[in-house]
């Protein structure tokens, strides 16, 4: 699943994959730690669940 995550750096949209995870009953995901800005390069930290589809 994609969804945008904004920078913290510049403020952004950055189109982030959220690789899936094995679940029973609902789909799950799971954010990189940390994601680069594809403007400005920056390093920053992924946003807590909840997530949108992009």
């Amino acid at each position: 699943m994609e969804t945008v995550f904004i920078c913290g750096w510049c403020g952004t949209d950055c189109v982030v994959w959220l690789e899936p995870v094995a679940s029973w009953w609902t789909p799950k995901f799971r954010a990189p730690d940390y994601f680069t800005c594809w403007n400005c390069g920056g390093d920053s930290t992924s946003p807590p669940p909840p997530w949108d589809e992009a």
